[in-house]
C-alpha cells in the first residue's frame, strides 16, 4: 500500500540531494547547522510498523511443519536468467490461484505466512541485489507475524533502510554523476518523510488521519505531488525550516518509547553528585 497505491509524486531531485549528504559512518545527513536521521519513531508513525516487541522466533511443532512447507515450495521453482523477473508472479499464483478450488482454504495462517514471507522478501527486506527470491531467513518471521505475534519490524526495516542508504550513496560517490544508479530505497517512505520535516518544502498533507490501514501516517500523503519550483535544498541549511518533531499527539495505536522528555525526572548518581533529568537538562 504504502509503496505503489498511495501514488505519493518523488522529488527526485530533493532525494538526490539529501543522499548526497549522507554520511555512512553515522548514518546522519550532514547540513550546515547540524545532523539529522530517520528515527524509529519515524518509521512507528509513518507506517506503522511495531518498534517493539518479542523477537524469539523458535518455532513450534507445527510452526516447522508450515516452515518445511514454504522452504519446499520456494525450492520448486527452478530460476531462469530470462524466467528470473516472473519468480514473484509465480509465488502469487501458487498460493492465490484465479480460480480457487473447493478444498482450498485461503485465510488460513499459513497462506497468510506465505503472502508475508513475500512481502518481507520484497518490499521490506529487499537487499538490493536484484535477485528476486523468497528469502529463508525471514520465514520463522513470516510464520510468527501470521501467528500473531509482534514483532519488532520496524527496528529491522530502518535497520535496512539505512544499509540501502549507505549503498546507494556509495554507489552515487562512484558513479561520480556518469553512471546511472538503481535505487532499492523505500522511496515513498523518504520522500513523505522529508515533507513531513521541512515545513515549506511541501503542500499541506490532508488534515485528517484516514482509519484505514492501521492509521498510518503516511496515508495523508496521498496523491500528494512536490510543491512546483520547491527545491530541498532550499531548507536543508536552514534550520528554522526543519521541524524535529512534526507529529505530536501521535496516532492512539501508536506505542511510543519513554524518553527523558516524557519520562518523569530521574536522579542519576554518579560520584556522590546528583544530576536530575527531567524538566531541566544540564550540559
Amino acid at each position: 500500500m504504502a509503496s505503489a497505491a498511495l501514488q505519493i509524486g518523488k522529488d527526485i531531485d530533493g532525494m538526490i540531494t539529501f543522499i548526497s549528504r549522507w554520511c555512512m559512518e553515522t548514518h546522519t545527513a550532514i547540513c550546515r547547522w547540524g545532523e539529522m536521521t530517520i528515527t524509529l519513531e519515524s518509521v512507528a508513525v509513518l507506517l506503522n510498523l511495531p518498534i517493539i516487541g518479542n523477537l524469539d522466533v523458535v518455532l513450534s511443532e507445527e510452526e516447522e511443519e508450515m516452515h518445511a512447507t514454504l522452504v519446499r515450495k520456494s525450492e520448486e521453482y527452478v530460476r531462469k536468467d530470462n524466467e528470473e523477473k516472473f519468480f514473484y508472479t509465480w509465488w502469487v499464483s501458487e498460493w492465490f490461484p484465479k480460480e480457487t478450488e473447493t478444498a482450498l482454504v485461503l485465510d488460513d495462517t499459513l497462506h497468510v505466512a506465505a503472502f508475508l514471507s513475500l512481502w518481507l522478501s520484497r518490499d521490506i527486506f529487499d537487499d538490493g541485489s536484484g535477485m528476486k527470491e523468497i528469502r529463508r531467513n525471514l520465514i520463522n518471521f513470516a510464520i510468527k507475524l501470521a501467528k500473531g505475534v509482534a514483532l519488532p519490524i520496524g527496528s529491522l526495516f530502518l535497520g535496512s533502510l539505512y544499509t540501502h542508504l549507505d549503498c546507494l550513496a556509495a554507489d552515487m560517490y562512484a558513479s561520480n554523476g556518469y553512471m546511472k544508479v538503481d535505487s532499492y530505497i523505500h522511496v515513498a517512505f523518504l520522500q513523505v518523510w522529508l515533507w513531513e520535516h521541512f515545513k515549506h518544502y511541501a503542500h499541506n498533507p490532508m488534515t485528517s488521519l484516514p482509519d484505514t490501514y492501521g492509521g498510518s501516517r503516511i496515508l495523508q500523503w496521498s496523491k500528494k505531488r512536490p510543491r512546483p519550483r520547491s527545491k530541498l535544498v532550499d531548507f536543508l541549511d536552514n534550520m528554522n525550516e526543519i521541524n524535529f518533531r512534526p507529529w505530536t499527539p501521535v496516532h492512539a495505536s501508536i506505542v511510543q518509547p519513554n524518553t527523558f522528555a516524557s519520562a518523569p525526572d530521574i536522579t542519576l548518581h554518579s560520584d556522590g553528585v546528583d544530576i536530575t533529568v527531567g524538566d531541566v537538562i544540564f550540559m
